[in-house]
């Protein structure tokens, strides 16, 4: 993980990511900008957790999102990235027009990070602090599956598909 010494609006995040393709970029509540690249088999775990939440929003509503979706999941000037995210049709409404096509402001319903790294437990912890409904953590080196939360009506997840993507 890089970090760099900087406070970033949005717009400059948005740069910095732009320029360094292949990089997850997060912002902490402080303000410190984060850049964590994502290995290649990672890469398959997380693209087919955020296909089972796309598939999931297909039948009942709202918004599936990759990697690279920003929330504004505050307090501070916290951005985080979920691996996969889903935001359900209301969540989507409680969003000012004019925030729509910027970081959303809210926690996303739904928050799935597939990692092995220690503090991905403490993250999705967070994401149900900050108003997730559900929020998972898997290790796929373990295969461990740590879940908070209640997951939405009818959302059925197959980590083992997601582990061995």
């Amino acid at each position: 993980m890089i970090v760099f010494p900087l406070r970033a609006t949005d717009d400059e995040l948005i740069r910095i990511s732009d320029a360094n393709p292949g990089y997850k970029v997060e912002r902490e509540e402080d303000g410190t900008v984060t850049m964590s690249p994502t290995s290649t088999r990672t890469s398959c775990k997380t693209l087919e957790a955020a296909f089972q939440l796309k598939l999931y929003a297909k039948r009942v509503g709202g918004e599936a999102t990759g990697p690279d979706a920003g929330y504004a999941v505050g307090p501070g000037d916290a951005l985080k990235c979920p691996d996969a995210a889903w935001a359900s049709p209301e969540t989507i409404a409680s969003i000012r027009p004019e925030d729509l096509d910027g970081f959303w402001p809210v926690s996303p319903d739904v928050a799935i990070e597939v990692k092995s790294r220690p503090t991905t437990v403490a993250k999705v912890e967070m994401y149900i602090e900050r108003g997730s409904r559900y929020a998972v953590a898997i290790n796929p080196e373990t295969r461990d599956v740590q879940e908070r939360g209640t997951p939405p009506d009818g959302l059925v997840l197959d980590f083992d598909a997601i582990i061995d993507a």
